[in-house]
């Protein structure tokens, strides 16, 4: 595949201006006791990280994108259970 592709791959993760440090999981509540979902932005922030320290490969970033997700959803969950 062409670099091309790897530039379609890093304008769809970066979006927007990427910040020097990996946004910890979104525990804000709405209301008491309901967690708001993930947003789309901190899992393309994360998964681009990743896909960064991969090396950038040549790839369409679903695997990425899943571990992103993954990788948020445990850090919640580890937040959510402490007391």
């Amino acid at each position: 595949m062409s670099h091309g592709h790897n530039n379609r791959l890093a304008a769809g993760f970066a979006r927007q201006t990427t910040p020097t440090k990996a946004p910890a999981a979104n525990i804000t509540r709405s209301k008491p006791g309901k967690l708001e979902p993930i947003s789309e932005h901190e899992i393309r922030l994360r998964a681009y990280r990743n896909w960064e320290s991969a090396g950038r490969p040549n790839c369409d970033g679903v695997q990425f994108w899943l571990a992103a997700q993954h990788e948020l959803e445990e850090a919640r969950a580890a937040t959510t259970l402490e007391p």
